[in-house]
């Protein structure tokens, strides 16, 4: 009794918090997050990143490890997962634009981003929070401590609630195929001032492989259509959301196809093993991600999918 009128009273007194985060007023349910690490930055951001001449890259590189890729202006970054894994947010800049790139394991999806400007028209610094949403990387800006979410691409709390964070086009790739049609790029350096074996094994173990998850998610009952992990190739466009699964989209090749009122052509690169989506219409690429399908169905219970008719 005495206890929960101290919880009360708290409340009262500074608002509903977990993990230092003021969470009164969110743009998803608060009793849905989830506390995945002792404290923010707990799991440390990488904010000074130092980029390597793609050849550094094969002494600590397989040649399947898979990576995000960004291209800017002409000047393309990889960002190696086996780095990721271990920060989750990375600061950076291509060139001379800022971008954040950010890497859920637990549900398969790395994402570039476009920071946005703080109140003193820098861009904003992004740290990791610790606290998951439908099992999915929330994480902060600095400057007001602000949640926001990966997949869900916007803020969540504070002063961003339901403010949108614009995606980026980016390949998901394997070393081996990103140093053959870049071999110009920049990779990220495993020198990041932290001691972490980047080398060895990943903290998550054979998780991809594995039907289960760790933490849970919704799910409609409508919507178990794939296995949970099944890879999905997703993305988000306004009111729409879409998503094609990799292993079929593999097989068809290229497609062409609709999200919302715009037309898209969907084409799977066999040679470099990735996706890329165009706007029909200008020739844009367009930003989507790589994802597990239990995430995707839990951020987007109404997405559609597509099927091959034959």
């Amino acid at each position: 009794m005495l206890l929960g009128l101290g919880l009360l009273l708290a409340h009262a007194v500074q608002g509903i918090t977990i993990n230092g985060f003021v969470v009164d007023d969110t743009a998803v349910p608060v009793e849905h997050l989830v506390r995945a690490a002792p404290a923010k930055d707990s799991i440390n951001s990488i904010d000074s990143p130092i980029m390597v001449p793609g050849e550094t890259g094969d002494d600590f590189m397989q040649p399947e490890d898979g990576l995000i890729s960004v291209t800017i202006d002409g000047i393309t970054h990889a960002y190696p997962l086996r780095i990721l894994v271990w920060h989750e947010v990375v600061n950076a800049k291509v060139g001379e634009t800022p971008i954040v790139i950010t890497y859920s394991a637990l549900t398969g999806s790395a994402m570039v981003f476009d920071p946005g400007a703080n109140r003193a028209g820098e861009p904003r610094s992004f740290g990791v929070s610790g606290l998951l949403y439908n099992s999915g990387l929330l994480f902060y800006d600095r400057e007001t401590e602000s949640l926001w979410s990966q997949l869900k691409m916007m803020g969540i709390s504070k002063d961003f609630v339901e403010e949108p964070l614009a995606s980026l086009p980016s390949r998901r790739m394997t070393w081996e195929t990103w140093r053959e049609t870049y071999p110009d790029g920049l990779v990220l350096s495993i020198d990041t001032g932290f001691d972490n074996d980047y080398m060895g094994e990943w903290p998550y173990g054979d998780y991809a492989e594995q039907k289960e998850t760790i933490f849970p998610f919704d799910i409609s009952p409508d919507r178990n259509e794939f296995e949970t992990k099944e890879r999905m190739i997703a993305m988000a466009r306004g009111w729409a959301a879409r998503a094609w699964p990799l292993e079929q989209l593999k097989k068809r090749g290229q497609l062409f196809d609709a999200i919302g009122p715009t037309p898209i052509q969907v084409t799977y690169r066999e040679k470099t093993d990735d996706v890329v989506i165009t706007d029909i219409t200008t020739g844009e690429a367009l930003p989507h991600v790589s994802v597990f399908w239990f995430a995707w169905q839990a951020f987007y219970p109404d997405s559609s999918v597509w099927r091959p008719l034959d």
